[in-house]
């Protein structure tokens, strides 16, 4: 009866460690990051939350750029639903055998506004306040720079980590 007992026991403690070693395998795969791919489409319904941040996306390439190589063009759904890949120094270039070919390029997605934001003289006027007046004509040139930035138009790119043909 005792050495049934002692065996028993030792059955038991076997089984434990054999279970706490599976369970932080399993706890080590939930806690890995799970990386999103996005579509074109997707990533460009979502561009304003997304800038600066590093971002994974798939599409068709449709344009390489020929004397370097060192941009391409991808689109989603359609040719109207496109976003520029910057190579950068981590992907060096991009062949022109890529084209047609789907892709997945792991980058940071910047964006860029365009010249209207850029050189809006209002925006730096409250330091000079005291020092300037404003007219009716100086007012009038303010409301249509805020209109002109209200128009203004963002553009956004891939500066591209690493590239993957699928």
């Amino acid at each position: 009866m005792k050495k049934l007992f002692v065996l028993t026991l030792f059955a038991l403690v076997l089984f434990s460690c054999g279970n706490q070693k599976k369970s932080k395998k399993e706890t080590a795969v939930q806690s890995a990051p799970v990386v999103k791919v996005l579509s074109v489409d997707d990533l460009l319904m979502q561009a304003a939350d997304l800038a600066d941040k590093e971002i994974v996306v798939k599409g068709t390439v449709m344009h390489v750029c020929t004397h370097s190589g060192k941009r391409c063009f991808i689109m989603g759904s359609n040719e109207e639903m496109t976003i520029r890949i910057e190579a950068g120094d981590k992907i060096g270039s991009f062949s022109q055998e890529l084209m047609g070919s789907d892709i997945e390029i792991t980058g940071v997605l910047r964006e860029v506004k365009t010249d209207a934001q850029a050189h809006n003289p209002g925006e730096h006027m409250d330091e000079h306040k005291s020092e300037h007046k404003e007219d009716k004509a100086t007012e009038k040139a303010h409301k249509v720079i805020a209109d002109s930035n209200e128009k203004a138009k963002t553009i956004y790119f891939i500066e591209g980590i690493k590239s993957e043909k699928l």
